[in-house]
Formats: C-alpha cells, structure tokens, sequence
C-alpha cells in the first residue's frame, strides 16, 4: 500500500517508513491523530496544490442590504451592533456606547484567503455606458484595427484602465480566516436586490474529498518527520536509562533527525512549493500576514506542554490552601477571621537555588524573628484544570480561577507554611500570544488565629500551639440538687379524698382554711392532681406541700374551680408530734431526666415515730435548656421530729458528660453564647484549650456553671472554671515581666531603696 487514500493509510505508511513493526514506535494514538492535522494544515495553508483558486458567487438578499447600511434611529436598522465601555473619570463612572454594522458576509470555512471581490454594485463605471471614451473606443476597434498599430492599440489601452481606476477606486474589503467573515466597507444604500457578488478566493482542498493529497510526497515525508521528531521527544526524558543489556535509549538522536528534517521540508516549501502571499490577499496587504501563524493554537499548547512536563521533572510537590473567609465586614470589606481546610496537591518550581530570599533570621527587640522569601512558578493549565473547578463549588471562596494573595502554599522540603503576598501572571509577557505559568512570590506564614485544618498532620500541627489559646476546666454537666425540710407541730399530717368528683375539665384549686397563728407561713397548702378513667376526669390525689403549724382543731378543706363537681376531702391533724411542714431546694441541681427520689432520715425520738415522705418535681430552666428540681411535696410530714432532719436528693442519670471534642470544631456556651474552635481535648483531665474566643459573638468567656456543646461531635460537659489568660508567648507580657523583675522590682514601692 505505497499510495494512501485515506487517513489511517497515512498513518499506516508512516509507522512503516520509521521501522513497525520490527521497532515499536512510541507515539500515542491521540499523538498521531495531532501530527496528522498538523501536516495537512501546513500542506493546505503553504503548498500550492494545498488550495484551489475559484469564483464564488452569491446573491445579495433584502436582508444584506438592510444589516449593511443599518443606521440608528431609522426603523429598519437591524444590523446595529452596541457595545458598552466604563472608564473612571475624575471620580466617577462614565459610559461610552460604540455602534458597528453588520456589513459583513459569513463565507465557508474553507475559503483561507480572498483575492478580490467584483461588481460590488449597480453603479455606472468609466466604461459600462455608451457615453464613455473606452465604449467607444471599443465600438471602433475595427478602424483601430486597420489604422493602428498593435502597440499603440495596447498603449491607449491601458492608459485608459488608469484612468477608469482613478474614477472608480476599488471598495475597501477585508477577510479573517478565524472569523469566516468578509467585511464589505460600501454603500450598501446604492446596491441593488438580487444581484451578484464575485468572490475571488483560495479554498483549502478537503483530504476527504479529494484522496490525493494523503499520497502527495511533501505530506508523506512532512508527517514522518513529525512523527519521528515526537517519537524523539517522547524518549528524551529516558535519556541515560539502561535497557536489559547495556542499551541506553536514543532520544536525542531520533529527536534531532527529526528536527533537521522539519527544517529542511519547510525550507523546500519556501523556495519550491509556496504560493506568495500576495497571491492570496491582494493590493491591500495588512501589517502582519494571516497566514504566517502568530502564536497559534498548537504553538502555544506545545510550549504549555513542555512547561507541564519540565515542572514535573524539576519541580517540588506543594500542597496549595486556598483561603476561605470566616468572618467578614460588611462595610469595608475586611476579613476578620480566615480559615484553610482544603489542599491541593501541585507541582511548583523553585526559583531560590541557593536558599530562601528575604531578610532571612532578623534580631528585634522582641526576639528572632524569621522572614524567609521563596518564589514558586506553577503550571497555568495545571491549576486552572485540577483545582480551579473544585474551588468553584465552594462558595467561601472567591476568584478561584487564579492563585489569590493570602492562600497558603506548603513547602514540603523544609516543612515550612508560606503565605502568598503577589501572584504574578504576565511573566513571561505573552510568549506567542499567550501566558502559560503563575509566579507566586511567598513569605513565611505568621499565624493570628487563622483556622487551618487540612487534615494533613504536618501542616495542621505547626499551629496547634500557637495563638490566643484559653483553657476550659470541664465537668460532668449533670449537678445534685439539694434541700432542707422546716418542723413544726400543729400540722396538717395528711388529706384524705372522701369523694373524688366528676367531670373536671382542669385542675381544681384546694383551700385549707388559715393558721390560727396568723402568720402566713404557718398556712398549710396543697394541691390536687386529676386522672381520667372511663373519659371521666376525676381527682386521683391531693399532696401536702407545706403542712402547716398552730392548728388546734382540724381545718375545712374546700375543692373548687376545675369544671367538676362532688370532690370532697379531710384531714388528719399532727397537734402532738412535730412533724415536716415544707421542703425548701437550696441548689436546683441540672441534668435531671426524671424526678429524682427523695429520702428524708428518720425521726429522732423512737421507734413508733414515722418517716417524712416527699415527692420532687423537675422542670426546664429556660437559661441552659436542662431540667433541674423545682420543688418538693410533703407527701407525708411524718412524726417525732425534734430536729430538721436531713433530706438527700439522688443524682441525675448523667453524671460524667458526654462525647468527646474533636479538633477545630465549634462549641457553643449554652447560657453565655459564646463560641470557640477546639485546640486540644484531654478527657482525663478534663482540660478543653480554645481558640478563636469569641467567633461569632459579642461575647469573649464563658461562664462558670455553664454546659458547653460541640456544635459537630455533640459532645457536652459543664465549665468548671474558664481561664482566659492566654498562653500566646508572644502576645503577654510575662515573659518580659519576669525577666525585668530579676533586674528590678516594681512591686516595690520604692525599687531603688528607702529614702
């Protein structure tokens, strides 16, 4: 198969001309599809046979006429096309409004290059009418035949074509391959409907179609030299790897050759198959010649290709941490608060070759102080593809097409965190039309309270200590309550429910006729509480909450209110032994899921006495969220007792706390609102150290007695104590306190001495 007709017979033929399958050729499929796009862009853009001059004709419509002579404010100007420019001026924002016509042609992409364009209108010209000189020359050029020598003949000839272009000069047009489009600078209001334009142009020759140019000679030898200068470049970066054998790898050589022969078809192409340029574009030839590429697309993927694969060889992996806003004024626009827990993993070449830029370790009066500078070049292409788009999704972060000023990069080499203070993305300045890398100009990283959680241990760990970082004593967040009981004699012992009533609809109110004291606090109370049996709403008991004292004779017991009828009570009297009056909580306790028990110790005078009985009640206390003992009931105020006796209230179900605290995450004071971001948790000890005291309040501590939540992990404990006297060396002044006092003590009133 010597003469391909097709595309892969191409590639066929060339694989063999470089040696497969004897040699394995190490091109990539995708490779070979490129080279061979870029052969046949060359042949059709350069040789001659690569394009075919011809006419082509189109009909001018209604619509053409209308886009080309499109003028603002008449009624048919559809082809006005506005464009809007904002410039700062003295202060202020001013707007320009730019219009342009339509007055273009859109020609098949195949058209590379026009030559002229005639009859661009209907108007009369030197020599198209009967009256003009050339017309009649033309009616006698019998005469002139018979009377005038040939050579005077083609003399007055063109002299009059001089003068026919001097009267009708030939109408501006212009053509861009990139856009297909024939611009037409003519008075569109003097052209005719239906009429003609004549095209002159070069089209390129479609390999498809016309199966030749697959086995022209200078297509079949320009792709092999492409491939064997690929198949070079593939094996240059094996250079000096050794084979089975001692057989080093050829790269260099096969590249070269190549190279050389690139060189010397191309340099055949100009001297023996190149059409001229002027062939193609005419009279009105522009500054720079369309169809020499200034930096196209292939050139500058090639050198964005090899600055990829040099980065790769000679960078250094570096982890990049885009900086995601926490906290941030809406007036100024200033960011208060940063956080960084996301990397991205790319390589970086490293400019310093003999070590960090910068000031490097500078003595101050506030100790060693390191400014180390190291700039870092990066793949424009790598970036914008591998990590801008997942960047994009998260809206913490802004401008994530580019490296931004205040990300952070980590230098694995020297275990050290940078901070990105310029991004430099003009150098070098447009090389063939384009920028191809990122210059980031980095200073060593100084904390102040960022966020930095990246998940990676080496990073996250240089600022686990450092910064204003308080200290929270933690406890279990459920707390016993406490009471006391009152004694009295003369009191109420207990109330018996006679008749449970009917058809209650709420609680009914019990009145126990005054204390003959007449002090309100000798009054006994109670209440009642109502139970529903067969859709009946009866009362099921009345509790004693204080028993009362000074009652000589048994008191009348009124039910009332509630909606129901028929309830009736007594009650027995204590005149002899004293007995338990009332339960007073001193301490509410927190924590309680449900009503603790109530034990009351026993009476002190003998064995025939009887124990106090009561019943706690809990509820929620609006401030933490957690129930804690209200009150207590005298169920039962028992006999024989001289003393107040000793009333133990059980501990809440949770005692010891629960969960544990993870690093970085939020918890919240549930009194006190206050939040704060985990620095390290002792479960132990029960030490929580913060930072970031304050992040998002007002508030900046927390409150003794306090239940403290993770926002993440759940975890949840009462503050003992809270320390907010940071451990930061560098913001308190005890270490220079100190070290003054060893010189001088002002605590003294007079440090240098008594007068």
């Amino acid at each position: 198969m010597t003469k391909p007709s097709s595309r892969q017979q191409l590639i066929d033929y060339s694989l063999r001309k470089l040696g497969f399958p004897v040699l394995e050729i190490n091109v990539d499929d995708d490779q070979i599809d490129d080279l061979v796009d870029d052969a046949l862009q060359y042949f059709q853009e350069r040789h001659f046979d690569g394009t075919i001059q011809m006419f082509m004709k189109y009909k001018v419509t209604e619509e053409d006429i209308k886009r080309g002579r499109a003028r603002e404010g008449r009624t048919d100007n559809v082809g006005i096309v506005t464009t809007t420019a904002t410039a700062t001026i003295d202060g202020g924002t001013t707007s320009f409004s730019w219009t342009e016509t339509s007055n273009y042609l859109q020609v098949p992409p195949s058209v590379i290059g026009v030559t002229k364009v005639m009859h661009f209108d209907g108007t009369n010209t030197a020599t198209n009418n009967m009256f003009s000189v050339k017309y009649q020359l033309f009616l006698n050029d019998i005469y002139y035949w018979g009377t005038t020598e040939i050579l005077t003949y083609a003399m007055t000839k063109t002299y009059l074509e001089d003068i026919e272009f001097a009267l009708t000069t030939q109408k501006q047009i212009r053509f861009n391959q990139r856009q297909d489009r024939l611009y037409l600078d003519i008075d569109w209001g003097s052209q005719s409907l239906d009429t003609f334009i004549i095209i002159d142009c070069f089209r390129a020759l479609d390999p498809e179609e016309y199966t030749q140019v697959y086995n022209d000679p200078f297509v079949k030898r320009y792709f092999v030299a492409l491939m064997k200068k690929q198949w070079g470049m593939n094996l240059i970066k094996f250079r000096g790897t050794k084979l089975p054998g001692g057989i080093e790898l050829n790269g260099r050589e096969i590249y070269d050759d190549g190279v050389r022969e690139i060189e010397e078809l191309r340099s055949r192409m100009m001297m023996d198959y190149e059409t001229p340029p002027l062939d193609f574009i005419g009279w009105w030839i522009m500054a720079l010649n369309p169809h020499f590429l200034q930096g196209s697309r292939g050139e500058q993927r090639l050198v964005q290709s090899l600055i990829n694969e040099h980065l790769k060889i000679y960078g250094v992996e570096v982890t990049f941490i885009p900086r995601k806003f926490v906290n941030q004024s809406t007036i100024i626009e200033e960011v208060t608060a940063s956080k960084f827990d996301d990397n991205f993993l790319i390589e970086a070449y490293v400019e310093n070759y003999d070590g960090y830029a910068g000031a490097g370790d500078v003595l101050t009066k506030f100790g060693m102080s390191l400014r180390d500078e190291v700039t870092l070049t990066i793949s424009k292409e790598r970036f914008e593809e591998f990590i801008a788009p997942f960047m994009d999704a998260d809206d913490d972060i802004e401008l994530s097409s580019r490296p931004r000023e205040g990300d952070l990069v980590f230098f694995p080499l020297g275990q050290r965190l940078f901070e990105i203070k310029f991004v430099e993305h003009e150098e070098p300045f447009y090389q063939l039309g384009s920028n191809y890398v990122y210059k980031l100009k980095c200073e060593l990283f100084e904390y102040e309270d960022e966020v930095i959680d990246t998940s990676i241990e080496a990073i996250d760990t240089q600022v686990e200590d450092v910064g204003y970082i308080a200290s929270l004593q933690l406890i279990g967040i459920g707390r016993t309550a406490t009471a006391t009981a009152a004694v009295a004699s003369g009191g109420i012992r207990e109330i018996f429910l006679n008749n449970d009533g009917s058809g209650f609809t709420g609680t009914p109110t019990v009145a126990i006729t005054t204390s003959p004291t007449g002090n309100s606090g000798d009054n006994a109370t109670a209440v009642a509480f109502t139970t529903s049996r067969a859709n009946v709403t009866s009362i099921e008991k009345i509790l004693m909450t204080n028993a009362g004292a000074g009652y000589t004779t048994t008191p009348l017991i009124t039910i009332s209110g509630g909606g129901g009828t028929g309830a009736a009570a007594t009650c027995s009297l204590n005149n002899s032994n004293s007995s338990v009056i009332r339960f007073v909580v001193t301490d509410e306790g927190v924590g309680y899921g449900t009503a603790p028990t109530i034990t009351v110790s026993n009476p002190q005078l003998g064995i025939a006495s009887q124990k106090a009985i009561g019943i706690a009640s809990i509820g929620i206390d609006p401030s933490t969220g957690f129930n804690e003992v209200k009150s207590i009931f005298v169920q039962n105020g028992g006999t024989n007792y001289n003393a107040s006796p000793t009333v133990t209230i059980s501990s809440p179900e949770t005692i010891s706390g629960i969960g544990t605290y993870q690093f970085n995450e939020v918890i919240q004071g549930m009194r006190s609102g206050t939040q704060a971001r985990v620095k390290s948790w002792d479960a132990d000890t029960g030490i929580l150290e913060v930072g970031n005291v304050g992040i998002g309040t007002t508030t900046t501590g927390f409150f003794a007695g306090e239940d403290i939540k993770g926002l993440t992990s759940g975890a949840l404990f009462s503050v003992a104590n809270f320390d907010d006297d940071t451990n930061d060396k560098y913001n308190e002044g005890d270490i220079f306190e100190s070290e003054a006092d060893l010189l001088i003590d002002f605590s003294e009133s007079n440090p240098f001495g008594s007068f």
